[in-house]
């Protein structure tokens, strides 16, 4: 196999041919599981990207001939928009089912997809050697390799490692936004940030001035910077949508207040101070309410998460706070949930808020007549 990619992306562009949908074994089973892993790999870290409309009309085609359970398969994830779909803008006229230069596959297609999968006896033509699992194209900038395969090539094999990989101790925060959350983000929608802390993290330093930085003012600085995935020339980019689920305390620690008037306050500064066009949907949680015995019960675990909408969710063991200096102090942990608990754990927490004014916590909060900061 060639040598690792440079930059391994979480996310990555990828073009696969109509006739390599049908390069599969004859065993049913082997065939099957090669689907799946495909198609779990594209889901979490693919962007399906066409030469043209009429070369995504080919593929649709293609998959509608696929033995029933592998169409059925293909259809419900395309169908439900888990798999980003897009097609080259300007359309290219170069087909992948009759590519047979690996330089006309490059000049055309580097600046659309870093990875190019098709039918075994193509990707041979094209130079993939029979014990190797893929090679690239003259100038490296797209590697190529075979459906059958996939699994094993550089790139999906990046694209993983990135998504778990712990945030190294000293490693910049940008160089993390730009090859894991950034390209998370672009891909994602909506984003939910999951963190117990984040708002009083933000009201120490947005109502009570402590500490220079926080983790979240420079996170969403670098959301705002990403185009919708949903905008389109009919439908105006009204900024990208966040979801932030943090808790509020009704005892007060060294003096300082963290009830929904001093949280939503911190949020409404925060956001002007970013000055970036984010729609932020705000859910205060008490920390804890007490049952009928009087006695204080947890309704906000300590986890905390990024979800990236239906394609990935990463749990952080510091929360928000990890982004929030240069580089970071300590070697963080990461780890992917299955979306479906992160969206659970997501719900129970709605389910224990406050009920929000009319307009919203954001809209509703207000500067204090005499101001305690």
């Amino acid at each position: 196999m060639s040598s690792e990619i440079p930059r391994q992306k979480s996310v990555f562009h990828v073009g696969i041919s109509s006739t390599a949908l049908g390069d599969i074994s004859h065993d049913a089973a082997l065939r099957r599981a090669v689907h799946e892993e495909l198609l779990e790999d594209l889901t979490v870290h693919g962007c399906l990207v066409f030469t043209s409309r009429e070369a995504l009309g080919l593929f649709v085609a293609a998959v509608r001939c696929l033995p029933t359970s592998l169409s059925k398969m293909w259809e419900a994830v395309l169908s439900s928009r888990r798999v980003n779909v897009k097609v080259a803008d300007p359309e290219r006229d170069l087909a992948l089912d009759d590519v047979l230069d690996p330089l006309a596959l490059e000049a055309q297609l580097s600046s659309d997809v870093e990875l190019v999968l098709l039918e075994g006896d193509q990707a041979e033509l094209l130079g993939v050697p029979n014990d190797q699992f893929s090679t690239r194209t003259p100038g490296g900038l797209v590697e190529i390799g075979r459906l059958t395969t996939a699994g094993r090539t550089a790139t999906v094999l990046a694209a993983r490692h990135r998504l778990e990989a712990p945030l190294r101790e000293g490693e910049n925060r940008e160089i993390e936004w730009d090859l894991r959350f950034g390209p998370l983000v672009e891909a994602s929608r909506p984003i939910v940030i999951y963190d117990r802390y984040v708002g009083q993290q933000t009201a120490r330093r947005y109502v009570y001035e402590r500490g220079r930085g926080d983790g979240l003012t420079w996170f969403l600085s670098r959301v705002g910077m990403k185009p919708d995935p949903a905008a389109t020339p009919a439908s105006p980019r009204e900024g990208r949508r966040v979801r932030i689920i943090t808790t509020v305390e009704y005892e007060a620690q060294n003096g300082q207040a963290f009830d929904e008037d001093v949280v939503a306050l911190a949020f409404a500064r925060m956001l002007q101070s970013i000055g970036r066009d984010i729609r932020v949907d705000l859910v205060l949680v008490p920390s804890r309410t007490r049952d009928h015995a009087g006695r204080h019960v947890e309704k906000f675990g300590h986890d905390r998460h990024i979800r990236f909408g239906e394609r990935a969710a990463l749990a952080l063991g510091t929360g928000m706070q990890a982004f929030s200096r240069p580089r970071f102090p300590e070697t963080i942990t990461v780890a992917q949930l299955p979306v479906n608990d992160a969206k659970a754990r997501e719900e129970s927490a709605i389910r224990a808020a406050l009920r929000p004014p009319n307009a919203g916590w954001l809209s509703a909060a207000r500067e204090p007549s005499s101001s305690g900061s």
